[in-house]
């Protein structure tokens, strides 16, 4: 199985403005530019505010047990459907989960995937 990771760091803003600005300026040069997936908050706090411990079990469930519902997530996480629905719709949003919908029986249902094996947080010291 190959492993994919998200990288996920915690830069202020100024300093993520200036390697945007010198990534930009070298592609203008012509020169090339890694490509990096990676999700940025610009605090610890911020990243902690995102990535509670209940999310994490989230990400871990659905990469282990791999439920075909959100019905199912929610009932192994023993939280309410609304508020595994709601981190969800978070974790989407910034790419740490996929939705798939799937029509079973005239329903339509919708399948959580993690498609990462590791999330690498980077913390400047």
């Amino acid at each position: 199985m190959r492993v994919r990771e998200i990288k996920i760091e915690v830069k202020p803003l100024d300093e993520e403005i200036k390697d945007l600005a010198s990534k930009i300026e070298k592609i203008s040069k012509g020169k090339k530019v890694s490509k990096e997936e990676k999700i940025i908050f610009n605090s610890i706090e911020d990243l902690r505010k995102f990535l509670t411990p209940e999310r994490i079990r989230l990400i871990h469930i659905i990469k282990t047990k791999k439920p075909h519902s959100i019905y199912k997530l929610a009932k192994l996480l023993g939280r309410d459907r609304k508020s595994v629905t709601i981190d969800l719709g978070i974790l989407k949003g910034i790419g740490l989960i996929d939705l798939k919908k799937k029509s079973i029986e005239k329903r339509v249902t919708m399948i959580p995937k993690v498609n990462y094996s590791r999330i690498n947080i980077a913390i400047p010291v």
